[in-house]
């Protein structure tokens, strides 16, 4: 379970997580179906920025990045779970993968 989980109307920027001048780490973590692009420190668009493409589909950022605030765009309603303690890893497991 994520620290905190932001819920996005979808259609425009959207606030996922402030900026915080003392946080060195920061997973931002897909938890439905509509792809979302995150921007740091600036307004997110779609179809630029970092691109989070399927359930479960995560982005780690570390240092002075990590401190901007992120913003998230997605076509639809969509939440993205974020974590901000870098002893958190996410490891899915075979079935993830069809094996």
């Amino acid at each position: 379970m994520p620290a905190g989980v932001t819920a996005l109307v979808g259609g425009a920027s959207e606030l996922i997580i402030a900026a915080n001048e003392f946080r060195d780490y920061l997973t931002v973590q897909l938890h439905g179906t509509e792809t979302v692009c995150l921007a740091f420190g600036e307004d997110a668009v779609d179809e630029t920025g970092i691109k989070l493409l399927y359930p479960g589909c995560s982005v780690r950022v570390l240092g002075c990045k990590a401190r901007l605030a992120v913003y998230g765009y997605a076509s639809g309603a969509v939440n993205v779970g974020t974590e901000t303690c870098e002893d958190v890893e996410y490891r899915p497991g075979s079935f993830a993968y069809g094996y």
